[in-house]
């Protein structure tokens, strides 16, 4: 791929079309999937997972759906913040330094200071200058680039150029040599959010895949089976460049991408995926119209109805009394007659907990690398 030119002006000057995107109408799906994720807070601060990146994930979709994360608390607990000032300094790579970076924004904690934590030094300090990459593998090189150009921090040519030379033909990026619109998307938003314009011949062939590449049912999946993780990720691009995924550009019959999100939602607010939780945090800010890099932006317009300890009512004890026993001589019972096997009932895990794979790893590969 060709070399660029670039400039920080050029990417503040592409920042409002990247925080304008496509504009999505309000709906409950937004409200009900974040009240899932508030219902997973735990007393450190965590929303429902051990996982750091699915933290920070949660973090970035509370705030995509209009609420301050700074805010939720359980009683005698602590708030997210102090959960990612507690866990700033244990990032593991650049990588997640960068996804860190984005929930210290979006908690209004200056990404520079986490807890005493530079994230940004943090993924400044993961670079490679053989090979101009903040990680191995695009998924994570462009989260990289994200996490500086999303914060403020400007991203020289070279590991835009790194990202560029590694599209592959079809127009896509992607692990060992084959495309996947989850690293496709993601690849996107980290060119648009450097300064790379939408209509850029090698964004054009890559939004082109994207086209390609959507399903029957209006979505995406990174092994040809749709998903709404997937899904989501593709819709954040699509924003970043200035699309409309309701558009008839993005129609299958009667279906497209938003669609097929709202389809996927649960009775209780999660979303069918490789987890409802991480399905959940991947989905809010898609259908909220944000992308990774304006979810910080995003006006605190609710308040959430804070968990309040239930009152304890004392029954008094009544006074012990004394009572004689007198022994029942018990009896067994004759054996059934006749012989059988009671029936069980046999209940299907949820689609999400099967797919342990999406979360970030490289080779060939699952997403299990993908989400750190």
């Amino acid at each position: 791929m060709r070399r660029i030119l670039f400039s920080f002006s050029a990417a503040v000057a592409a920042l409002p079309i990247l925080i304008a995107g496509a504009a999505l109408p309000e709906n409950d799906a937004v409200v009900k999937g974040s009240a899932y994720i508030y219902s997973t807070l735990a007393v450190d601060g965590s929303y429902g997972s051990t996982s750091p990146g699915q933290n920070m994930d949660a973090i970035l979709a509370i705030r995509a759906a209009g609420y301050d994360p700074s805010l939720d608390k359980l009683p005698g607990g602590v708030t997210p913040a102090d959960y990612l000032e507690a866990n700033a300094a244990a990032v593991p790579n650049a990588a997640a330094a960068g996804k860190a970076a984005l929930a210290a924004e979006a908690l209004g904690i200056d990404p520079a200071n986490v807890g005493g934590t530079d994230l940004i030094a943090k993924i400044t300090g993961g670079y490679d200058l053989d090979t101009n990459r903040y990680g191995a593998d695009d998924f994570s090189h462009a989260l990289g680039i994200i996490g500086l150009a999303c914060t403020g921090t400007e991203v020289g040519p070279e590991p835009l150029d790194a990202l560029l030379d590694t599209q592959i033909d079809d127009g896509g990026w992607g692990f060992g040599g084959a495309a996947d619109p989850d690293t496709t998307a993601l690849a996107l938003q980290a060119l648009v959010a450097a300064g790379i314009e939408a209509d850029d011949p090698d964004l054009v062939e890559a939004l082109d895949y994207l086209k390609d590449a959507q399903l029957d049912d209006g979505s995406w999946g990174y092994d040809g089976v749709g998903n709404a993780n997937s899904t989501a990720l593709v819709v954040q691009a699509l924003l970043a460049l200035g699309e409309d995924p309701e558009t008839p550009a993005y129609t299958k019959g009667a279906a497209n991408p938003i669609s097929y999100l709202l389809s996927q939602q649960l009775p209780d607010g999660s979303f069918e995926g490789f987890d409802p939780l991480f399905a959940a945090n991947q989905v809010v800010p898609a259908l909220a119209g944000r992308t990774f890099c304006n979810m910080s932006e995003t006006p605190i317009t609710r308040v959430r109805e804070q968990v309040t300890p239930t009152p304890i009512t004392t029954v008094p004890v009544p006074p012990t009394v004394t009572q004689t026993v007198v022994p029942t001589t018990v009896v067994p019972a004759p054996p059934p007659t006749g012989t059988g096997t009671a029936a069980g009932t046999s209940r299907g895990l949820p689609l999400a907990m099967v797919a342990g794979a999406i979360l970030l790893t490289a080779g060939g590969m699952s997403l299990a690398l993908r989400r750190r």
